[in-house]
């Protein structure tokens, strides 16, 4: 077989890709995106078979009408299992977004009256007592903390 030739590839059965594996791969800025498809995790284990066979890279353009052919000739029970394993790779997803929504959890409000910078001068200008200035600190926090309990429950 010279190298221009793609094997005949058995693709594992069961599945041999892990959740962790497909997701290991995937970037934080596409945890928003959906799982792959069960052809598509197919595609990966294809690719994975055939590395492990051939121990080389082949161009997708070569290697996709291989990895068509053999997925339409796979039995309901095949195409079943990567199904499920896409269905498990979307679950675990979201789970991580929750998890990354829960522990990004920020308030921002559009229309926040927070003090513009002339402002805060204007009160530091007006603060004589210089050895303590924690009063300027603990004003400021009040008037933040009410501000945004404000806007908050009169929304």
């Amino acid at each position: 077989m010279n190298s221009n030739e793609i094997p005949h590839i058995e693709v594992p059965f069961p599945p041999e890709l892990t959740v962790e594996e497909i997701l290991g791969r995937r970037p934080d800025e596409k945890l928003g995106s959906r799982a792959p498809n069960s052809f598509f995790l197919y595609r990966l284990a294809f690719i994975k078979e055939l590395k492990k066979r051939t121990g080389g890279n082949n161009s997708m353009t070569k290697i996709s009408p291989y990895v068509s052919l053999s997925w339409s000739k796979e039995p309901p029970e095949i195409k079943d299992a990567y199904k499920k394993l896409s269905s498990l790779v979307e679950s675990q997803l979201i789970k991580m977004r929750q998890k990354k929504q829960y522990n990004s959890l920020v308030f921002i409000h559009e229309n926040s009256s927070l003090p513009q910078a002339s402002e805060i001068n204007d009160i530091v200008d007006e603060v004589d007592v210089v050895d303590e200035p924690t009063l300027f600190y603990l004003d400021y926090f009040h008037f933040f903390y009410h501000n945004i309990y404000y806007h908050y429950y009169n929304f």
